[in-house]
C-alpha cells in the first residue's frame, strides 16, 4: 500500500517551492545599495562641524549706593548735618535709578527734615522710591538724592535705610518705565 505524507496545508513533505532564480541577489544588492548611500551621509553628519563667533556682547548693570555721613552720636536740637546719597553707575550701560531712603524709626521721622533735591529727583512715589529723573551714563555718578539733615528736636537714635536699584535704560519706549514692585 502506498503510503501519503501530507502536511497541514496539503504540500508534501520535504518539497521546496519554485524559486525565482536571482531573488536572493537583488535583495542583497538593495541592501549594499542602501549601506553605499546612507553610511556616508551618516558620517557626514556625525563628523562635521563648524564654528560661528558670536559677535553680541552682554551689558553689565552695576551700580552702587555712596552714602557720606558722618559718624554722630546723637543730634541736638536745630543743628544741620550732612548725609549725601548718590548712586554711581559703575557698569558698561546707560541705566535709570531709584533709591529707597527712609528713617526706621516713625517717632524720629517727626524730628528731622532732609532738603531732598526735587530737581534731579521725583517725589516719594507710593512705592516709596525716588525716582532719578536723567539717564546715568557708564561711570558717572547721580545728583544727590539730599544733602542735609536739620533737626528740630533733639535725636539720640537715627537710622535710615537706603538703597537703590538700576535698570538698563535702552530699551525703554517713551519714557515710561516698568518697574516690577516687590
Amino acid at each position: 500500500m502506498m503510503e501519503r505524507n501530507f502536511n497541514g496545508g496539503g504540500k508534501p513533505r520535504g518539497r521546496r517551492l519554485a524559486q525565482f532564480p536571482g531573488m536572493g541577489s537583488w535583495r542583497a544588492a538593495v541592501v549594499l545599495l542602501c549601506c553605499t548611500v546612507m553610511l556616508p551621509v551618516a558620517a557626514a553628519f556625525l563628523l562635521a562641524s563648524d564654528t560661528l563667533h558670536n559677535r553680541f556682547t552682554v551689558g553689565e548693570n552695576i551700580s552702587r549706593i555712596e552714602e557720606n555721613f558722618g559718624a554722630y552720636e546723637s543730634f541736638e536740637k536745630d543743628g544741620s548735618y550732612e548725609k549725601r546719597v548718590t548712586v554711581e553707575n559703575t557698569g558698561n550701560i546707560p541705566c535709570l535709578v531709584r533709591v529707597f531712603a527712609e528713617v526706621e524709626d516713625p517717632e524720629c521721622r517727626e524730628k528731622i527734615q532732609l532738603d531732598f533735591n526735587e530737581k534731579d529727583w521725583s517725589e516719594k512715589q507710593e512705592d516709596g522710591f525716588y525716582y532719578y529723573k536723567h539717564v546715568l551714563l557708564p561711570d558717572q555718578t547721580s545728583e544727590p538724592l539730599f544733602t542735609t539733615i536739620t533737626v528740630k528736636e533733639d535725636v539720640d537714635d537715627f537710622r535710615m535705610i537706603c538703597f537703590s536699584e538700576t535698570i538698563q535704560s535702552d530699551g525703554q519706549k517713551g519714557g515710561t518705565v516698568k518697574w516690577a514692585n516687590p
